[in-house]
């Protein structure tokens, strides 16, 4: 378990390293291509019904979604997340 956690303090900090180093302003629900790829491969094995390994929520509390007691609104803030980020690259494409 501890393995576990070193590895999600590890992702955590290159993550914020990686987002400290980038000069543009996002909006607060951006991820980079990397997450944003990572998020996707997430949301396809992830199931919300099944019981939560410890993995599984610290990848969901680092994609910003804390609680964890209702399947369906997990799903949707993922559902939200993704879209969020799809819409706001379409944007940044058309306004160049």
């Amino acid at each position: 378990m501890d393995n576990k956690e070193e590895l999600f303090h590890i992702r955590n900090e290159n993550r914020q390293l990686h987002a400290e180093s980038g000069k543009v302003s996002h909006p607060d629900f951006y991820l980079n291509d990397e997450t944003l790829e990572e998020l996707q491969k997430f949301c396809q094995d992830f199931d919300p019904y099944r019981d939560l390994d410890l993995e599984t929520k610290f990848r969901l509390q680092e994609f910003g979604i804390i609680d964890l007691s209702n399947p369906f609104d997990i799903t949707n803030k993922l559902l939200l997340l993704l879209e969020n980020n799809l819409q706001y690259r379409i944007k940044l494409q058309e306004n160049k």
